[in-house]
Formats: structure tokens, C-alpha cells, sequence
């Protein structure tokens, strides 16, 4: 009887050992999906960052380019105004009037080289005659 007993108690102990190991198992099991569901959440906004990176990196490189034309274009505009004010009649005089200066001609003669009022002659001898 004390053997039939130990048998029983056995065969129980054994029943619910494996119960227990089914139950950790399906509880495993139910951590592991969620862990594959998040993996394949992880995995698909991966891929929608690596698309818009890969756009906005596109984007930046057109801007870059833009950026690169117009800043040639600023410089050509800069070289044409600079040009046009050389070619200006009005400041060929005052660079003739300023060279006539360094070289020694007197108010009179600024007045008739290059048609500029007594005022201004005299102020061109003032600034450019230290």
C-alpha cells in the first residue's frame, strides 16, 4: 500500500511537473510572438528611415548644387556691377580728376580737364593731396 501510495504520488507529482513545463512554455511561446511582432515593427521603420534619409540626402545634394549656381551666378552679377561702375562716365572724371591731383594740377586746371564745379575740385585737392 505504501508503494501504491509513492506510485500515485509519483504519477501526480510527474502531471503536474508537466503541466507546469506547458504552462512556461506557452508563456514563452507568447513572449516570443510579441518579441517577432515588434522585430518586424523595428524592421519596417527601418525601412521607412532609410527611405526618407535617402531623400532627404537627395534633397540636400539638389540644394547643395542650387546653393553653388547661384552663389556663381551672385559673383557674376558682383563682377558685371563692379564693371559697369568702372564704366560709369561720371566716375571716369573723378578718377582722372583724383590722377590729375597726384600728379600736381592746381584747382583751375580740375575745373577745365574735367568739367567739375569749383566746389568739387576743391574738395577732391583737399581729400587726395596729404
Amino acid at each position: 500500500m505504501f508503494i501504491q501510495y509513492i506510485s500515485w504520488l509519483a504519477l501526480v507529482l510527474a502531471f503536474v511537473f508537466f503541466i507546469v513545463c506547458y504552462l512556461l512554455i506557452k508563456k514563452q511561446a507568447k513572449k516570443i510572438d510579441a518579441l517577432q511582432l515588434l522585430v518586424k515593427t523595428l524592421l519596417a521603420s527601418n525601412d521607412s528611415f532609410k527611405k526618407q534619409f535617402t531623400e532627404i540626402h537627395s534633397g540636400s545634394i539638389g540644394m547643395g548644387k542650387k546653393i553653388q549656381q547661384l552663389d556663381a551666378i551672385v559673383k557674376k552679377t558682383q563682377e558685371n556691377q563692379l564693371n559697369l561702375v568702372a564704366q560709369a562716365p561720371e566716375n571716369r572724371l573723378y578718377t582722372r580728376a583724383t590722377k590729375m591731383v597726384e600728379l600736381g594740377a592746381s584747382i583751375e586746371e580740375l575745373m577745365v580737364e574735367c568739367e567739375l564745379p569749383r566746389a568739387e575740385a576743391e574738395l577732391l585737392l583737399n581729400l587726395h593731396r596729404k
